[in-house]
């Protein structure tokens, strides 16, 4: 039985510039395979329609998939998603950042099915709110151009045009999924420097 999601648009968040990593995390492997490749073949699974969000179009030609530029450029996750709502075609709308290589197929599902009428429906795990991770409605695009044309440059404040700014600004839902059987402890681990992709490398060859 086909249970794609053809009422949600994936979108992949692989615009960062990396910067405590010093390459692209989009493209680092592991167990033989690089990052991108394995969050595209669990989404795969889930969603009829897959866009990665990203400025380097050419580094990402190989996927096969459709690519999106931000169309505010250098101001972070908050322009990679806003730049997938004006494409997308759809009202529901999954965002997740290229760099939770621990993310499982069933908490995706959990969200996807979660009954909410906010325009942002977002998990928290370990306490803390995963902004890269969660449904965004098509109706939040117009306040996170807003927000964009408001901000100054992100180096300056954290806050100003940023995805935390937005969910303070619209109606957000907060789902706690520490409790589902299937939470584990770095279900929504970040990968940042190159001691975090050591630690996924041995954790995912150990398994």
């Amino acid at each position: 039985m086909n249970n794609k999601r053809d009422d949600i648009t994936a979108f992949i968040l692989a615009g960062g510039k990396s910067s405590r990593m010093g390459v692209n995390k989009a493209f680092l492997e592991i167990d033989g395979k690089m990052i991108i490749q394995r969050l595209l073949e669990l989404l795969d699974k889930l969603f009829k329609n897959i866009i990665i969000c990203s400025n380097d179009i050419a580094s990402f030609e190989f996927t096969g998939r459709k690519i999106v530029k931000d169309i505010f450029p250098n101001k972070g996750p908050l322009a990679g998603l806003h730049s997938g709502l004006t494409i997308s075609e759809t009202d529901k709308n999954f965002f997740i950042s290229c760099d939770l290589p621990f993310i499982s197929g069933m908490i995706i599902r959990y969200l996807c099915d979660y009954k909410s009428d906010a325009s942002i429906i977002l998990p928290i795990g370990e306490k803390r709110i995963q902004q890269m991770c969660g449904l965004y409605s098509k109706n939040v695009l117009r306040q996170a151009e807003k927000l964009l044309i408001e901000s100054k440059d992100n180096t300056i404040s954290k806050t100003k045009g940023s995805i935390f700014e937005l969910i303070e600004s619209v109606p957000t839902e907060i789902a706690d999924v520490s409790k589902l059987e299937y939470y584990y402890k770095d279900i929504f681990f970040n990968m940042n420097t190159s001691d975090d992709y050591e630690y996924v490398k041995n954790k995912i060859a150990n398994k």
